[in-house]
């Protein structure tokens, strides 16, 4: 399975993320890391997960998210990316965005609070749909 794996580090200790790094994988083995001309097509992607606040102090990678498309019917065109939000090996939350028609347009959201802000709302699911839909826009 292929799946982008982002971990946002607070190296500084100030409480915020300063480093934010791109892990394409294939199953377990990291084909690449994101390169310069990757991070232009990630800057709407990383500005909505760090919305997530989902991050590390220091330089921990524990915190991270996973995500991937699924197309079980092999058209070709994804029904669903789900993003699992990861707490080292264990993954502490999901979310996913379902094409259910394979029209290309997401419209089903599944997500609790994505955004970590204490309520699972049309801003958690509009979180998720972003992250999906910047996802698919990523040439592998």
């Amino acid at each position: 399975m292929r799946y982008l794996k982002v971990i946002a580090q607070d190296v500084s200790g100030k409480g915020q993320v300063d480093t934010l790094h791109f892990r394409f994988h294939e199953d377990e083995y990291v084909l690449r890391e994101a390169i310069e001309t990757d991070r232009h097509r990630l800057k709407a992607l990383g500005k909505t997960y760090l919305k997530c606040a989902w991050f590390n102090a220091g330089g921990s990678e524990e915190r991270h998210l996973r995500i991937f498309a699924e197309n079980p019917t092999g058209d070709g065109t994804p029904e669903a990316v789900r993003l699992h939000f990861h707490e080292g090996p264990t993954i502490a939350y999901k979310a996913a965005a379902r094409d259910l028609d394979n029209d290309g347009e997401f419209e089903l959201m599944l997500s609790s609070d994505v955004d970590n802000d204490g309520r699972a709302d049309r801003t958690d699911r509009n979180r998720v749909r972003s992250l999906a839909r910047e996802y698919l826009k990523l040439d592998w």
